[in-house]
């Protein structure tokens, strides 16, 4: 024991010190009290025993300071608004040890509202309830995982203003949408629900003013109320403002486009699968590759949770390196959903991602000078774990390799039109030197773009 440091008995009444900074549960405790560490701003850890069944309401509500938490897989339930307010909280590990599943059966109303650094989410399959309002305000929220759970519903308010969060897996067991249950999920690109899932019944509200919401499959009978989507820009752009006009084209979503359609429902796809698809679909991939939204099936696969790296390693192979520059509607290239997605699993994507972007085509053009440039700062990206520098280093790299395109483009212009006025200097005077006639041409042509640029490309090829 340190200073600072408390250690929970258990006893009636008790309650933790403010200037707690250590919380230890005693073993053999299965309840922490409501408020057992309520408002105490210095909390940084806690230690929870196995064998704790239920975490009480407000229990470490309010503790400013909390930075991560591990839910023993003993834990039934999480009581109303248990961890609310604890801003600077950035994981939750829900504790599974191999030999048992875990218990946990609901979340509290409100249980962690206000977590502002909590950036994922993924729910144990035991849990088949979730309290209203329960991740509300979870700004820094990008991924949320419920596809394994047995809930019924999204419950009103559930993720209502979580304006980070880009996907969103729900369970075939689903049922309801609630009212407000998305409300403000201004990022909001992809919500997945199993291919064959039940009818979903989608209430009011639900994804108001979800801008980039493109990619949601709903099954044959699905209904939502009247205002369900409004404000959903992308999807009244291009389907009109009549909800059942909106419901209609989710229901038959990805039809014309195989290959999104299986990035779309990975977990339950093989790479097999993906590979006999393009073989009997070639065609009309070829004809396809982007949809209604601009999304190439990298902008599917990128946008979904926990993206299938056996699938992208498929898309790699059968797609041109180009189509990863390609803008969806939303103005994102299918990298920008991995970078602001940082996972042990994004980062190797982005990595593969980064070789086939990147590095193939300056092996291509033949410019090592520019693979030194790059290389650095694609380490400094894979290592980055604050948000904003990653962002900030990505939008570099972009604009980087925005310029060498630039380049390369107006490299091979000048060129040509140099060769041009080569070519017609000579069959216009052949008695001229042509030595005199390059003299001439590169007043005129810009040389001094093509000789820079162009025969560093030659150099490469023997270095």
């Amino acid at each position: 024991m340190q200073v600072n440091d408390y250690l929970f008995q258990g006893n009636e009444g008790e309650r933790a010190p403010k200037s707690v900074k250590r919380l230890i549960v005693n073993p053999g405790i299965q309840v922490l009290p409501n408020e057992l560490c309520y408002n105490c701003e210095r909390l940084r850890e806690v230690t929870m025993p196995q064998g704790l069944i239920k975490i009480g309401s407000r229990a470490f509500g309010l503790c400013f300071s909390l930075l991560a938490i591990d839910i023993c897989s003993t834990v039934e339930s999480i009581g109303q608004s248990s961890f609310w307010k604890c801003q600077l909280l950035a994981k939750i590990d829900f504790e599974q040890p191999s030999s048992s599943p875990h218990q946990l059966r609901s979340i509290g109303r409100h249980a962690f509202r206000y977590c502002l650094s909590l950036q994922r989410i993924k729910v144990p399959s035991s849990v088949n309830l979730i309290g209203m309002c329960s991740f509300k305000s979870c700004d820094g929220l990008v991924e949320a995982i419920l596809s394994s759970t047995s809930i019924k519903e999204i419950p009103s308010w559930g993720f209502a203003h979580c304006r980070s969060l880009q996907s969103l897996s729900l369970p075939s067991s689903l049922e309801r949408i609630c009212d407000s249950a998305c409300i403000d999920c201004t990022c909001l690109v992809t919500v997945m629900v199993p291919l064959g899932a039940q009818p979903i019944e989608i209430e009011a509200g639900a994804f108001y003013r979800c801008r980039c919401l493109a990619n949601l499959v709903l099954s044959q009978g699905s209904n939502a109320s009247e205002n369900s989507f409004d404000g959903c820009a992308l999807l009244r752009d291009r389907f009109g403002k009549r909800t059942d006009a909106i419901v209609a084209a989710m229901i038959n979503r990805f039809d014309d486009f195989p290959v999104h359609k299986l990035c779309y429902d990975h977990y339950s796809t093989t790479a097999h699968e993906l590979r006999r698809c393009w073989t009997e679909n070639k065609e009309e991939i070829d004809a396809s590759m982007v949809d209604e939204f601009g999304m190439t099936p990298f902008h599917v696969l990128f946008s979904t949770t926990e993206p299938s790296g056996e699938l992208f390693e498929v898309l790699l192979d059968k797609f041109p390196y180009h189509v990863l520059s390609w803008k969806d509607a939303n103005g994102k290239v299918a990298m920008d959903y991995l970078v602001s997605n940082w996972t042990d699993t994004s980062t190797s994507l982005l990595d593969m991602t980064l070789q086939k972007w990147i590095f193939c085509r300056l092996e291509r053009w033949c410019a090592k000078c520019w693979r030194n440039v790059m290389i650095p700062l694609v380490n400094t990206l894979l290592a980055e774990e604050d948000k904003g520098r990653r962002m900030t280093v990505f939008i570099e790299i972009c604009s980087i390799l925005k310029k060498y395109e630039n380049v390369e483009a107006t490299s091979i212009l000048e060129m040509t039109l140099w060769k041009r006025h080569l070519k017609r200097g000579r069959s216009n005077d052949g008695t001229k030197r042509q030595a005199l006639d390059r003299e001439e041409c590169r007043c005129v042509c810009g040389s001094d773009v093509v000789i820079p640029n162009v025969i560093q490309f030659f150099v490469g090829i023997h270095q």
